[in-house]
Formats: C-alpha cells, sequence, structure tokens
C-alpha cells in the first residue's frame, strides 16, 4: 500500500514537470531569456509580453522615423542654405522650389515628425516603467498609445495636404512652362530635379508618421489583447 501511493505520487509529479516545460517550451525565445532577468521575477507573462512589445517596437518605430526625418531635412533644408538664382524661365514663370506652394504644410510635418519620435522614445521608457512594481495601469498605458496614435495622424494629414498643393501647382507649371527656342524644339523649363527631391521628402514624411501609425496600432493590440493590471 505505501509502495503504490509513492508510485502515485511520483506519477503525479512526472505529470505536472512535463505540463511545466511543454509551456515553457511554447513561450517566446526573447520572453524566456526576459523571465530569466532579475527585474522580471514579480513580472507576470502577460504584463512581460506587452514589455517586449514595447520595447522592440519603440525603437523600430524611432530609428525609421530618425533617419526618414534627417533625409527629408536635408532636402527642404536646401532650398534655404543653397538658393538658386535666375529662377525665371524664358516664359516669364518663377520656377523657384523655395516658391512652391504646400511647403509650410511639408514643414509642419516634420515638426510633427519630431513630436512623433520623442513619443517612440517614450514607448521605450515606458517598457521599464511596466517593470516595475508602481507600474501604470492598463487604461493608462492605452492613454499614451492613443496619444501617439492621434500625432502621427495629424502629422500624416498634414504632410498630405501639401503634398498635394505641391504635385498641383508642379502640374500646373509644367502645362504653362512649354518653351519653343529656334532650333531647339520645344522642352519644358519649369520642372526642375530638386522638385522631385522635394516630392520626394514629402512622401519620406508621410511614410515615417505612417510607420508610426502602425507601430502605435500594434502596441494597442497588445496593451488590449489581455488585461494587465488595473
Amino acid at each position: 500500500m505505501p509502495l503504490l501511493l509513492f508510485w502515485k505520487k511520483a506519477e503525479n509529479a512526472i505529470v505536472f514537470t512535463g505540463f511545466i516545460s511543454s509551456h515553457y517550451k511554447k513561450m517566446p525565445r526573447e520572453l524566456k531569456n526576459a523571465k530569466n532577468d532579475e527585474d522580471n521575477i514579480d513580472v507576470s507573462p502577460n504584463v512581460l509580453r506587452v514589455v517586449l512589445a514595447f520595447r522592440r517596437w519603440g525603437w523600430t518605430a524611432f530609428w525609421t522615423q530618425v533617419v526618414l526625418c534627417v533625409v527629408s531635412s536635408v532636402v527642404l533644408l536646401q532650398l534655404f542654405l543653397f538658393p538658386r538664382t535666375g529662377t525665371i524661365s524664358p516664359t516669364g514663370l518663377d520656377t523657384s522650389p523655395a516658391t512652391l506652394p504646400g511647403l509650410s504644410f511639408a514643414w509642419v510635418g516634420v515638426a510633427v515628425l519630431g513630436a512623433s519620435i520623442f513619443w517612440n522614445f517614450r514607448y521605450t521608457q515606458m517598457a521599464q516603467k511596466l517593470r516595475s512594481p508602481d507600474r501604470p495601469t492598463k487604461s493608462q498605458t492605452v492613454f499614451q498609445i492613443k496619444i501617439g496614435l492621434i500625432i502621427n495622424l495629424v502629422g500624416m494629414f498634414v504632410t498630405l495636404l501639401g503634398a498635394f498643393a505641391i504635385i498641383g501647382a508642379l502640374t500646373l507649371r509644367a502645362g504653362q512652362g512649354q518653351a519653343v527656342l529656334p532650333g531647339a524644339g520645344s522642352f519644358n523649363s519649369v520642372i526642375q530635379p530638386l522638385d522631385f527631391q522635394i516630392i520626394q521628402a514629402s512622401f519620406n514624411i508621410i511614410f515615417a508618421h505612417f510607420v508610426g501609425l502602425v507601430c502605435s496600432l500594434w502596441l494597442l493590440n497588445k496593451a488590449t489583447d489581455k488585461p494587465n493590471r488595473e
């Protein structure tokens, strides 16, 4: 009888050990490594998944937006650092890219992109706060993500307005800028290479806001998927 009781206890222990082992194998590798961290001993797996999402996607959006913001700003700064001379075409039109309507919207988009970069950096800081005992509640975390969504939506909308204005102005210039010179035929004298660079810079800003928007939506899904701590 004692031998039978011992055998049943040993069998239950083996089954429990196998269940824990299988559950541990299903966990993502990063989650396993984070669970071994001393700072994450008191953090539940659900909260830890949110922490890893904030850290991973926060840095991804941060560096993507930094690179696109720098590239776009350099292109737009050329209009002021290296002003062009002789910008009157043979048809009498002003062909300076600095006079294109919509450039102010592009600069506003860059400014809002700077705010989005700062907010993505806050996401990485929130990943550290969520591991602390006095971590933010679920409602506070969702509120921070919604602010990031609003920032990127506003930046994308403003930059789109500027891009539409720039493309529309270039279309009008292209239709009115056909010049005819003896022996040279007809050519378009108002569309310059820098004009296309400005369009590319505008779409870089739009794409940067889109990246921030996608990352914020992903974080919102992770934060609301399973309850953290109210």
